[in-house]
């Protein structure tokens, strides 16, 4: 759990790691503070040393007045940074005293290295005492600067820590969506698929039903059969299109006598609206004039033969076209309730599958989401247990509510 890590500051045993780690640190500073204000006093004492001692009376006035110059620099820089250090009491205040550590030692180096040659001719004593002070006080600056920046190491770190906490509440919180929405949308593709069974239970009730079984047959053998004359009357009629195209253009026919033809050619079964008079008296006149010769034809004996074959079945077709439109229209009359209950079903069928296909494409794209959310969070964990192992030297073991 995120919320047991003891990151957000409400857990007893981080805080006592954190706790014991500053209070080290803070002793650590306490001591080498201690041994810095020591050196401080020695630096007082080599100031004293300093003022004490004599110079060289063999020295000219010039020279002489540039030596106590230089001797009552160092002295008074000294004496002017020669103030202890304050006893650390949290971590805040070891930033604070290694900055005026620092700022002593560099006072003083300052100074000494700038008048080096005239301490060690003339107080060589009080330069060598003064340079293992020195010495002795950057290793100690020196180990308060580490101990800054450990404790800004371990500031960072730990806030590092609370920021990739931050990062995977974030995470586990939209997880936590991308979960409920992927159940949603589960239940709802549950649902949907109770809804197409339904539907199709609902089909297969129509289709198995006695009555439109046993209407559909008829109606595809009533169809079957209608098409086979159609096809029969279309190639009678293919057989005179010749002949009929060189009549129409040669003699001509009237215009609505050629419109009621062309119809029939371009569709058989037109010829149920048509009297077979009609033809027949069209197909006589192109009889005749085959006959007599005025068509060119290269078979004319055989066309006259194809226009007195449809003439004498002409009776046939229509009669039993006009039957075939007759069954047709009462198998329809009872097969359409049915097929309009089907329309209806196989339009729901087909919204339920469009739904079913959006839900579906919806769920694979939350998955992927998920997926590649769970990469990140699992990286945002990796270097977290990484980091707390780093800051507290502890193993941890994250576990996630999203997975509960």
């Amino acid at each position: 759990m995120l919320d047991k890590l003891g990151m957000e500051g409400d857990d007893d045993g981080s805080k006592s790691r954190d706790n014991a780690y500053a209070y080290a640190g803070v002793r650590e500073a306490a001591k080498i503070a201690s041994r810095f204000n020591q050196h401080i006093d020695s630096l007082k004492g080599v100031s004293e040393g300093l003022k004490r001692r004599a110079i060289r009376g063999e020295l000219t006035p010039q020279l002489k007045g540039i030596v106590e110059r230089a001797r009552d620099t160092v002295v008074s820089v000294i004496v002017e940074v020669s103030k202890p250090l304050p006893e650390p009491k949290g971590m805040s205040d070891i930033t604070l005293i290694q900055d005026k550590a620092r700022r002593v030692l560099n006072r003083i180096g300052d100074v000494s290295g700038s008048h080096r040659r005239i301490l060690y001719e003339f107080f060589p004593a009080e330069a060598r005492a003064l340079k293992d002070i020195l010495m002795a006080m950057k290793r100690d600056a020196d180990a308060l600067d580490g101990i800054a920046r450990s404790v800004d190491e371990h500031a960072s770190s730990y806030s590092k820590c609370r920021d990739r906490i931050a990062r995977l509440v974030q995470m586990e919180q939209e997880m936590k969506t991308f979960y409920a929405k992927m159940k949603e949308m589960r239940d709802s593709f549950a649902t949907l698929e109770q809804e197409r069974a339904e539907v199709e239970r609902m089909r297969e009730v129509i289709l198995n039903t006695n009555e439109y079984i046993e209407v559909d047959r008829m109606l595809s053998n009533v169809r079957m059969e209608y098409d086979r004359l159609l096809a029969e009357i279309a190639r009678d009629f293919s057989r005179l299109n010749k002949a009929i195209s060189k009549y129409e253009y040669e003699v001509g026919f009237e215009r609505d006598e050629y419109a009621i033809l062309k119809a029939v050619i371009d569709e058989p079964s037109r010829l149920k609206d048509v009297e077979a008079d009609v033809i027949r008296d069209m197909l006589g006149r192109l009889s005749d004039i085959i006959a007599s010769g005025r068509l060119y034809l290269k078979n004319p004996e055989k066309d006259i033969e194809n226009v007195h074959t449809l003439i004498d079945r002409l009776e046939h077709y229509i009669g039993k076209c006009r039957e075939y439109e007759g069954m047709l229209k009462i198998y329809m009359e009872k097969i359409t309730p049915y097929q309009d209950r089907l329309k209806v079903i196989d339009a729901d069928l087909e919204r339920i599958k469009r739904e079913m296909d959006r839900v579906r494409g919806m769920l694979e794209e939350y998955a992927k989401r998920a997926s590649s959310l769970k990469s990140a969070m699992d990286e945002e964990i990796k270097q977290l247990t990484s980091d707390i192992y780093r800051i507290y030297g502890l193993n941890v073991r994250i576990r996630l509510d999203y997975l509960d």
